[in-house]
């Protein structure tokens, strides 16, 4: 089944989307290309986001291939990808709308949907608004039927590497004719958990700050060997994959818990646990534990000020 999605807000996250399910429409399987979108629509009121558009997906479509028919056919004309700023028309247009837009803004655009009189039965709306639950949007629309799906990820999802936490709702028959390829179509944003609503604030905090907080203690780490004098770009080379690698361990050991691997580095009377030791004399895991935690807290009340 051939269908369109809409990009409401097409900025760092609508475009992390875009490129991502592109990617796939260049490597995936003729199988897998029919579970993928084949018309894209965006808004972006921000001009340099919207050239930001096109930008994205030819840079991620060149490293894959240099092909002018290729780069041609995926998306660069006004029939597959068409930017503009009309909120309405992308709704009507499109089969999926999936909305990236600040919280504040949701109440207004659902205001103008109810006013235009658009169908929804039959679309599937996705929000990676923080804190407007799907009783809330469900509410303004006054829809128990159609399809929404929340979803929280974060930046990495731009390179296919990002954590994914979604929640599907709807009429039962509209969800079973959907939720396949929206899972598939979302899954190519990295690794995917689908949790009761009730966990998306912990899933914001976890998820979608969570790139943030890893990048504070990466830099700390840099820092660290700049302070004993190994050169910045080694030094962030050595931080950066001593991560990535951790974190490749903890997939590759089936998920062992971070525990036993931490003990396993750990010799007595070692510098390994010495530098734990005091890390944990400065608070160093309860303050991440409180700064994710605390990052929950705001994502609640933003559903608060609506």
């Amino acid at each position: 089944m051939a269908y369109s999605v809409g990009i409401l807000g097409c900025g760092v996250m609508g475009q992390s989307f875009l490129s991502a399910v592109q990617k796939c429409r260049v490597l995936g399987t003729a199988e897998e290309k029919q579970k993928l979108p084949t018309k894209f629509y965006t808004t972006n009121h921000n001009e340099e986001s919207a050239r930001n558009v096109k930008c994205v997906l030819q840079e991620n479509i060149k490293k894959i291939s240099k092909e002018e028919q290729l780069l041609n056919s995926l998306g660069f004309d006004e029939y597959e990808c068409y930017t503009g700023k009309d909120n309405l028309k992308l709704i009507e247009k499109s089969d999926v709308v999936l909305f990236s837009i600040k919280p504040y803004q949701m109440e207004e655009v659902f205001n103008q949907i109810k006013q235009a009189n658009i169908s929804l039965d039959d679309k599937v709306f996705i929000s990676l608004v923080a804190g407007w639950t799907i009783d809330s949007m469900r509410e303004l629309l006054n829809n128990k039927k159609m399809v929404i799906t929340r979803l929280m990820t974060n930046t990495p999802a731009k390179f296919g590497e990002g954590a994914v936490v979604v929640s599907h709702t709807g009429d039962e028959e509209l969800l079973s004719k959907w939720k396949g390829r929206l899972n598939f179509m979302i899954e190519q944003l990295g690794i995917m958990v689908e949790l009761p609503e009730s966990k998306m604030d912990a899933a914001t905090a976890l998820v979608g700050s969570g790139p943030a907080f890893v990048l504070n203690f990466l830099e700390a780490m840099v820092d660290a060997g700049l302070k004993m004098g190994i050169p910045y770009k080694e030094s962030y080379m050595l931080a950066l994959k001593t991560v990535e690698g951790t974190a490749k361990m903890g997939q590759l050991t089936n998920y062992t818990h971070p525990s036993v691997l931490k003990h396993q580095v750990c010799t007595p009377g070692g510098t390994t646990i010495a530098g734990l030791v005091e890390m944990d004399n400065r608070g160093v895991k309860a303050g991440v534990i409180n700064g994710i935690t605390e990052a929950a807290r705001v994502a609640s009340e933003l559903g608060k000020k609506k």
